[in-house]
């Protein structure tokens, strides 16, 4: 094959300028964008449709993320009902239909499993960095232990990226953000090189306008910046064989804080009265001001490395894969928890590598069926520093609070995971499914707390040493009937665990534990789900609907609650969550396109002895003989929902105009398990808008778009102000309103 040097010295010229850059969250149910086109997922470990998937299964291409302008994952879960992504003042709370990881340990690994290209990636800090060249994200609601492993007991988020290509492509994206200055600059280059070898190249580059305005500094606050850059070689010597090597590096640094006061405090507090009496202009309730007067620079920086070598071998109908990858993780960030005062500060560092390595084989069964067999294998490595700085005497707190407290956290681990799938068409009409999975993880934890300075008798140093194993059995099962090929029901049942682990960052854990309030180590959680659902096609394809009825019981559900205090870290007895969820997309007539999707989530506490105290509890509640049951969980509103409207109108024999308006609902959504509205997010309504023109042949497109047209103000995390006392809460506050210009260039 003659290689074009001219093509491939422009393109390389294209990339290395101007490094990929991660984009935002897709037009809502649109999972079809043309008609008639068939979307392909591996939801269950193989490639299939969405259609012939008998699971809850909410797919966001590539192509929607780039024309809403996606930077961040946690934009993702727009579209996508009873999936809530928040940003933390730790790493990312992910919940699926209510069930997610809690915030206040922060060895906890998430329930919704993360994965990049089939590797799991343990910690959900590796996703706040911007999102690379994605070719979809398969989001797969339910317990997934037996398809997809561990830690999966809420579900699966499946991230696909682009592969190199064997036809010569590449595009070039630029965008800026008039209203707090973003820019970002993306490009990818991507065909062959020889006859067996084609690689590809993807870069980006940007930043996020800063949108936190400091009142005592007078600076602008919360922006970032960020660089991404991604290199593939695929290698086919042979018709039954080839070989994909993928290296990248991405960082994410963003300046500032945005955490603020939500209700400062009552009058008999004298910390909420020190924060009144300093003379600044301090926001009672959560917007895009703030007053910090920090004494180190606040941030919440994340650096990731990743290499993965993925390898296919076919001898006659038996297709052999194997897939090694190594993750290495940096990350950072400092807050400031009192606004104007000097009192207290807390710096969190976390460094983590992880070795993946899955062997599996698959072979068909009849005309549509497949077995599947393989071994996961899964070492990781952590350490999590706290460093939280008191200086009571500035304030003048009478407390002993002077001095520094450190706590540090070190975990290695390993687990060994064999697994089976197996789908067997049984007529023409029914397909069975099942898989099963036995899991071995044995981990090692160590926690140290040590104090410089004057503290309460409460902060007991420590340096605590402790060994876990565990054996976990994860299985499922599936029946799917068509009617026929645009008309799918399934029943399934599945189980899902996630494993147990150590309390990490807990300054009063020895004290805790000596008052049997708390232990060193968390049990593992169990879930158990139903579902029934159907997926139907309609008008020849234009139109899609799909509807999911579930019923999934947790037991030993792993729970961490700030008492204003400390964490307190352990296991609720028993949960339920139930509900439904729906998402359509009609295209009606050449030129129009409505759709939405539609969640109703019920999910409580069955039994949970020992839970905190309600915010309106009377004064003789004790957690040690409180039970939460009945109580809602958090990060699960009842309701969520999305709608859009799309229109896309030739102007001329090549060109086109498009316009879209969607709306993005959610219910109110408590933080903390004490259902104090002061640490929740009320109910809310955000609107996006995009306008564009462009190219039929698709070469070129400049547009506008708008995201939260109404600037309205929200939260992602709440609870109660530390040590204030008085009913104090702090807020972590989202995005404001953005309008961004793109330029998108296809070659």
């Amino acid at each position: 094959m003659k290689i074009d040097s001219l093509k491939w010295g422009s393109a390389l010229a294209l990339v290395i300028g101007a490094p990929a850059y991660a984009q935002d969250a897709p037009p809502a149910g649109a999972q079809e964008r043309d008609n008639g086109q068939t979307i392909i997922v591996t939801a269950t470990r193989r490639e299939q449709t969405l259609q012939e998937v008998p699971i809850s299964v909410a797919v966001v291409s590539g192509d929607q993320l780039e024309e809403k302008g996606t930077l961040l994952f946690d934009d993702v879960a727009d579209g996508v009902p009873n999936l809530q992504i928040d940003r933390t003042n730790g790493n990312f709370a992910i919940t699926m239909r209510g069930l997610g990881a809690g915030t206040g340990n922060l060895s906890f690994e998430q329930s919704v499993g993360l994965f990049i290209d089939g590797v799991y990636l343990s910690r959900s800090r590796a996703f706040q960095n911007p999102l690379l060249d994605i070719q979809r994200v398969e989001v797969v609601r339910g317990p997934q232990g037996a398809l997809f492993g561990k830690n999966t007991n809420a579900g699966a988020i499946s991230v696909v990226t682009r592969r190199p290509t064997r036809d010569f492509e590449g595009f070039v994206r630029a965008s800026g953000e008039v209203e707090h200055g973003g820019w970002n600059l993306d490009s990818a280059v991507s065909g062959p090189v020889s006859d067996t070898v084609s690689v590809r190249l993807t870069g980006r580059v940007g930043a996020i306008g800063d949108y936190m305005k400091n009142s005592l500094t007078g600076r602008d606050e919360f922006g970032s910046h960020y660089e991404a850059v991604r290199g593939q070689i695929l290698w086919e010597p042979a018709d039954n064989f080839d070989a994909l090597v993928k290296v990248e590096h991405s960082s994410n640094r963003v300046d500032g804080g945005a955490l603020v006061f939500n209700y400062i405090g009552d009058a008999n507090c004298f910390l909420c009265n020190a924060v009144r009496n300093s003379g600044a202009d301090v926001p009672e309730y959560p917007s895009f001001t703030r007053a910090s007067a920090g004494t180190s620079p606040e941030y919440d920086n994340t650096k990731t490395t990743m290499a993965q070598l993925t390898m296919n071998l076919d001898l006659g109908d038996w297709r052999f894969t194997s897939v090694t990858a190594w993750q290495d993780l940096k990350g950072g960030v400092n807050m400031d928890y009192d606004g104007p005062l000097t009192f207290l500060e807390s710096d969190i560092t976390e460094q983590s590598n992880s070795l993946f390595q899955e062997v599996r084989a698959q072979h068909p069964i009849g005309d549509d069926g497949a077995l599947i067999a393989g071994l996961t294998y899964i070492d990781t490595n952590l350490h999590i520093q706290q460093a939280s700085t008191f200086n009571a005497a500035s304030a003048g707190f009478p407390a002993p609070l002077n001095g520094l407290s450190l706590r540090q956290f070190n975990q290695t681990g390993e687990s060994w995971s064999p697994f089976v799938s197996v789908e067997v068409p049984v007529s023409e009409r029914i397909m069975l499914s099942g898989s099963l999975r036995y899991s071995h993880e044995s981990r090692v934890g160590n926690a140290i707390s040590s104090n410089v300075g004057a503290f309460p008798p409460t902060y007991l140093p420590y340096d605590l040493t402790e060994t876990r194993k565990e054996s976990l059995w994860d299985y499922s099962a599936r029946v799917r009937y068509e009617f026929s090929r645009d008309a799918y029901v399934y029943l399934s049942y599945a189980t899902g665990t996630k494993g147990g682990g150590f309390v990490s960052n807990d300054a009063l854990l020895l004290y805790n534990i000596q008052n049997g309030i708390a232990t060193f180590q968390y049990d593992s959680e169990r879930a158990r789900s139903w579902e029934i659902g159907g997926k139907f096609r309609f008008l020849d394809g234009k139109g899609q609907f799909n509807v999911a009825l579930f019923r999934t019981n947790f037991a030993d559900l792993q729970v961490s609650e700030y008492n204003g205090t400390a964490f307190i870290t352990g296991n609720a007895a028993s949960a339920i969550a139930q509900g439904v969820e729906m998402d359509a997309n009609i295209g009606i007539g050449d030129y129009w396109r409505v759709g939405g999707s539609f969640g109703y989530l019920d999910a409580h506490y069955k039994d949970y002895p020992g839970g905190a105290c309600l915010y309106d509890a009377p004064p003789t509640c004790m957690p040690q003989t409180n039970n939460l049951a009945g109580v809602r969980l958090v990060r699960a509103p009842e309701w969520t929902g999305n709608a859009f409207i799309e229109a896309k109108y030739p102007v001329s024999g090549s060109l086109y105009v498009l316009a879209n308006l969607s709306a993005n609902y959610q219910s109110r959504s408590f933080f903390q398990p004490d259902m104090n509205p002061l640490n929740s997010q009320p109910a809310f309504t955000k609107y996006d808008a995009r306008l564009a023109v462009g190219r039929e042949d698709g070469q070129w497109e400049l547009a506008l778009v708008g995201r939260n047209l109404t600037n309205k103000v929200t939260t992602s995390q709440g609870f109660n102000t530390p040590v204030f006392g008085g009913n104090s809460h702090m807020a972590l506050v989202g995005a404001p309103r953005t309008m961004t210009v793109q330029l998108s260039l296809d070659f």
